[in-house]
């Protein structure tokens, strides 16, 4: 009897772990900073709670397996993400290759990162309502046993909305459908849900995320997200004042310099916490570069200058700023050509022996960035904005300029994420470059 009783536990225990996973999620990449996260609340508790589901792969990409959640088909799932397989690819896969021959009941959701923030998601037929989900370029929001579509609307909206950093925009959404019974089983304790959790992964990290906060198990009235909020502020609070490689950015004005040993460049430095938000000029900046040019010591506003050698190259500029007794790793790089001087020179750098325009940047972006160009002689000069039908939907620019170099901050908070031309017309000259907003 002890014989076939030590069988069957040992049966189960082989037995892939599966349980009702019934939540509201996001996963979401930032396409500029590299950044990938996840966050999503359930009517579980105990343990680790709804965050069994979240899968955050550095580099690579995000997917959450939920509804009836089996970790075999997360393993599953997490191989064809590390093998290549595209977002849609993973759940085509998962559908026919459940590890239960049952995938109606399981609900996913995918991003990649390699693929400029690709999402797929799927949510079976029999889910418990109310079940859906959405998509976007850089998110993929999911649900079942929901309060109804709102809560998936929620979600998606404020995610689009809220600016900054990922980590801000993924616990605002989050936050957003603290609705009591928004997890429908929920609703008689008098809370959203009963577990939440936030993670967000950095290129670097490692075994240690940027940010990963979990309340396992809440008590009756007691909101988990709410929690998750007061955590998650107490964790952006002690990094306040500190500077964010990711956030953090350096420009050079000109990017294309005459090797005439004369010329020069305009850096300027912007140190920025994780809220970014730019730190009070106090910290010592220490620039670097790998060519022949000159650096200059910035100055208290973080601003140096750039001036060029006396032969043609490449130089890469890169910033670190001293934060207390530690230094950050670099946080910004740029690439900046000297060319024959075929040009004349000006009073605040060279002038261009024809018309130039730069890429933006940065780029991709949200929802702001920066256009530079050079023009030998003065005259009119127009940038306008076009969308991928060839459209014409701003004019960023249409005025008369000296010669020389110059860069404009082009402003498309007004428009959805996509691929957008800009055109700078400039005399006879007509160039176009093409620039990616990701909201």
């Amino acid at each position: 009897m002890r014989f076939f009783a030590c069988l069957i536990c040992l049966s189960f225990l082989a037995r892939p772990l599966s349980f009702s996973q019934d939540t509201f999620s996001i996963v979401a990449v930032d396409t500029v900073t590299g950044e990938i996260g996840s966050a999503g609340a359930s009517c579980v508790g105990g343990g680790v709670g709804a965050f069994i589901l979240s899968d955050v792969l550095e580099g690579i990409g995000a997917i959450h397996t939920q509804a009836s959640y089996l970790s075999s088909n997360q393993q599953t799932a997490r191989g064809r993400m590390v093998a290549g397989d595209s977002p849609q690819q993973i759940i085509d896969w998962m559908v026919a290759h459940d590890a239960q021959n049952n995938p109606t009941v399981r609900q996913y959701g995918v991003v990649d990162l390699r693929r400029r923030g690709e999402t797929a998601a799927y949510t079976g037929v029999n889910c418990l309502n109310y079940k859906n989900h959405a998509i976007g370029p850089g998110y993929s929001v999911q649900g079942n046993i929901l309060l109804g579509q709102m809560i998936i609307d929620t979600i998606r909206n404020t995610f689009l909305r809220t600016p900054g950093a990922l980590a801000d925009r993924l616990m605002l959404a989050l936050e957003a459908a603290k609705i009591i019974g928004a997890d429908t089983r929920c609703a008689s304790r008098g809370t959203s849900s009963q577990s939440a959790f936030i993670k967000v992964v950095r290129i670097g990290d490692g075994a240690v995320p940027y940010l990963q906060r979990v309340i396992g198990n809440s008590a009756i009235n007691v909101d988990p997200i709410g929690l998750l909020k007061t955590a998650f502020d107490r964790w952006k609070d002690s990094l306040r004042l500190h500077v964010d490689p990711f956030r953090s950015q350096l420009t050079v004005t000109p990017e294309t310099l005459r090797a005439d040993g004369s010329s020069f460049a305009l850096i300027r430095i912007f140190p920025k916490n994780n809220s970014d938000s730019l730190l009070a000029g106090s910290r010592r900046v220490l620039l670097s570069n790998t060519g022949g040019g000159a650096l200059t010591l910035p100055d208290t506003n973080y601003t140096a200058r750039l001036i060029a050698p006396a032969t043609p190259g490449v130089d890469t500029i890169s910033a670190r700023v001293v934060d207390g007794s530690d230094t950050t790793s670099v946080f910004a790089k740029r690439i900046v050509y000297y060319t024959q001087p075929t040009g004349t020179t000006a009073g605040d750098g060279s002038i261009p022996a024809t018309v130039v325009l730069h890429p933006n940047f940065p780029n991709p972006f949200n929802p702001t960035t920066m256009i530079s160009y050079g023009i030998p002689s003065a005259g009119h000069v127009t940038v306008n904005l076009y969308d991928v039908l060839g459209r014409h939907i701003l004019t960023l620019l249409d005025e008369t300029q000296p010669a020389g170099y110059h860069t404009l901050t082009a402003d498309l908070s007004q428009f959805g994420s996509g691929v957008y031309f800009y055109c700078l017309e400039a005399g006879s000259s007509i160039f176009a470059r093409k620039m990616v907003l990701v909201q």
